[in-house]
């Protein structure tokens, strides 16, 4: 009967310590998906707060006239919703003011929120970086390679003012 009992305690010792294993291995993995979830919810807040690059477009000039918006509404447009303490960020990339107006700036997704919903803004979209591809221009040009002058490169003096393409880097 000694056995029977001692049998029936080890049992139920080993059934609690089984259930104690469970358990911390539950804990365990809750632990570890809450943290999961508390860091990736952490960096979606903290990556739309990066400043990226953005243009503010503020409509067409009408007949072409340069300057219709001056630097200094486009600088106080952007103090208006950048918060004072970051006032180093009220700065503008560029200025608009030939093919259209306005304006870029470096901008977190909120200030562009922000900037879009402003009625003298037309829209507001990021300004992305793109890489330059140049697998073709030889052949654009008609140059073998670009050694000798054939095609478009023999008469380049024959022809001012004309744009081929722009390239605007960092």
């Amino acid at each position: 009967m000694e056995d029977c009992m001692s049998s029936s305690i080890h049992y139920k010792q080993l059934t609690h310590h089984l259930q104690m294993e469970w358990l911390l291995q539950f804990l365990h993995l809750l632990f570890l998906a809450s943290l999961l979830i508390c860091s990736s919810s952490s960096n979606i807040t903290i990556s739309d707060q990066i400043a990226k690059p953005y243009v503010v477009y503020m409509g067409s000039n009408i007949n072409g006239v340069d300057g219709q918006i001056p630097e200094s509404v486009h600088l106080d447009l952007l103090s208006s919703i950048i918060p004072s303490e970051e006032s180093e960020r009220i700065a503008l990339i560029h200025h608009y003011s030939h093919a259209f107006n306005g304006f870029s700036a470096m901008l977190t997704q909120s200030e562009a929120s922000a900037l879009a919903g402003n009625d003298g803004v037309v829209s507001v979209f990021e300004d992305p970086i793109l890489e330059l591809h140049t697998t073709r221009s030889w052949d654009f040009l008609e140059s073998d390679l670009g050694m000798r002058p054939h095609g478009i490169l023999k008469h380049q003096h024959s022809s001012n003012d004309i744009i081929i393409g722009v390239i605007d880097t960092e």
